[in-house]
């Protein structure tokens, strides 16, 4: 399951992306090339960031990239 937080609302909305993009929490293999859970853009997992909005159910963050990261700190700045 994948929700995404609302800065705004200040709570979860329910979250989807594609069915053939790969997003994860964790990796053993930092060259594994993953989807950014926000943009879908290919990216190695060890170049990823955690994301502040796009979790699992139970809280944890998806890999996203640098440049989405960076858009999410600044929403929550807000």
């Amino acid at each position: 399951m994948m929700q995404k937080w609302s800065f705004a609302k200040r709570k979860y909305e329910p979250y989807k992306v594609p069915a053939d993009w790969k997003v994860k929490t964790y990796s053993d293999n930092m060259d594994e090339i993953v989807n950014c859970a926000e943009c879908g853009k290919e990216i190695d997992f060890g170049s990823c960031c955690t994301s502040r909005k796009i979790h699992t159910g139970g809280g944890f963050g998806f890999a996203v990239c640098p440049m989405c990261f960076e858009k999410e700190v600044l929403e929550e700045q807000k």
